[in-house]
């Protein structure tokens, strides 16, 4: 490649990964409510000593030391991607400041693409195992002998199972949500941009420079206990059966999690009802709404 374009290579180079970062920074992801940000050092990270959950306790011997069990509950890290090219001549004819919209586009895309993947595993909680070995979302979590944990509602009307949208509430109180996205590599730029007379065979043959991005990571769960799936109407009675049942859960050794749940999560479908279950100060019939900013809600199209 001529030396005269090496300038405008770079500062090209060099405008394209700002915008990319200034639209990164600006993005307003989801998946941070929901789901806590776990680095990765290696292709996968084990999760299998989550069953035993750390509550404090009075100490009155020796401590009661709780092994770290290794269950067979690992997340494997995925390799994502975005990618484009711009022609060789746009850099020669220094008319590359069209394609700012694209890469700041990439910069939001970088930050928002666990979205995707945090509630499309929520989606599927109800056929996806976790670390004691059941669905995160169902009926018969294993909790001591002979006791069953459930954090999947299901309703029936004359006989046949609810076909509608389900929903979802979870505690997000804590450091631990019921997700988390392991990061491995976090998305950045890269591009086969010419050293000198070096060219790439892209450059070479297809008179191309590529630019694109690339990241590792993957979505899991963490305890089954802060969340649950409602498979049935949304309304008060639904929300409040839910919501009490959650703030009954315990841990395996039968202690209250004290879960309280702070978070409503809606595919778009069920927006105007939790709008109207916990915006609403008051109800159609004028009463108070006794339901009124109970939780926070959020409505996600990666649930539709």
């Amino acid at each position: 490649m001529p030396r005269d374009i090496d300038a405008v290579l770079q500062q090209a180079s060099n405008a394209f990964n700002l915008l990319f970062e200034e639209a990164a920074k600006n993005a307003k992801p989801d998946y941070t409510k929901v789901a806590t940000v776990v680095p990765s050092l290696s292709a996968s990270t084990g999760y299998g000593f989550l069953q035993e959950y750390p509550m404090m306790k009075e100490w009155l011997n020796a401590r009661m030391l709780e092994a770290l069990e290794t269950r067979d509950y690992s997340i494997k890290n995925k390799l994502f991607e975005s990618s484009i090219n711009v022609k060789r001549t746009d850099f020669e004819d220094n008319d590359y400041g069209k394609y700012g919209p694209l890469f700041s586009e990439m910069g939001m895309q970088a930050a928002l693409y666990p979205d995707e993947h945090i509630f499309g595993l929520l989606k599927n909680g109800d056929k996806t195992q976790c670390f004691d070995g059941q669905n995160f979302f169902d009926t018969e979590h294993p909790l001591g002998e002979d006791t069953k944990g459930c954090n999947l509602f299901k309703t029936q009307a004359g006989g046949v199972d609810y076909t509608g949208p389900a929903w979802y509430l979870l505690d997000v109180s804590r450091v631990l949500k019921p997700l988390l996205w392991q990061e491995r590599i976090k998305p950045a730029i890269e591009s086969t941009i010419p050293r000198g007379q070096a060219v790439s065979s892209d450059v070479f043959i297809n008179d191309r420079i590529l630019f694109g991005t690339r990241a590792r990571g993957n979505a899991g769960f963490t305890l089954w206990q802060l969340g649950a799936m409602a498979k049935m109407p949304l309304n008060s009675d639904t929300l409040n059966q839910v919501y009490t049942a959650m703030t009954q859960f315990k841990t395996d050794s039968g202690r209250p999690m004290n879960v309280r749940p702070t978070l409503l999560v809606v595919p778009t479908a069920l927006r105007n009802e939790a709008r109207k279950l916990l915006d609403r100060e008051n109800l159609d019939s004028g009463a108070s709404n006794p339901d009124y900013k109970l939780l926070d809600y959020l409505v996600t199209p990666w649930l539709d």
